[in-house]
């Protein structure tokens, strides 16, 4: 498949290099920091509720951030496409830029097939 160059479409390339197997679902982990507790707090209720009403999660998590603050962990299942992590970066982005806080990325578990 042909991917925009961007951060997204490269780590898609690495996937379909490893024969990652884009026709399943799979738990995809977004990473965002915030400041404080409370700020990762306000967005992952924001998630909660989503999931709520319907939408796929394995996981919503807050810790520690090994840099300072609070990490916040949110694990979506879904279809791997460049759409999907697109449309689910953007509303964490959205979300996020309401209080003081900034993505950290996304990753899936990839194994590879002989």
């Amino acid at each position: 498949m042909s991917y925009p160059d961007d951060s997204n479409g490269d780590v898609l390339r690495r996937l379909e290099k490893a024969n990652f197997d884009f026709s399943l679902e799979y738990a995809v982990d977004f990473y965002a920091v915030y400041e404080t507790e409370e700020e990762a707090d306000i967005v992952a209720k924001q998630f909660a509720r989503d999931w709520k009403e319907g939408h796929k999660f394995k996981n919503i998590e807050t810790r520690p951030a090994e840099t300072g603050g609070m990490e916040l962990e949110l694990v979506p299942i879904m279809n791997v496409t460049y759409e999907n992590i697109t449309n689910f970066e953007i509303r964490l982005a959205e979300r996020t830029s309401k209080v003081n806080g900034y993505l950290d990325g996304w990753g899936v578990l990839c194994e590879q097939h002989s």
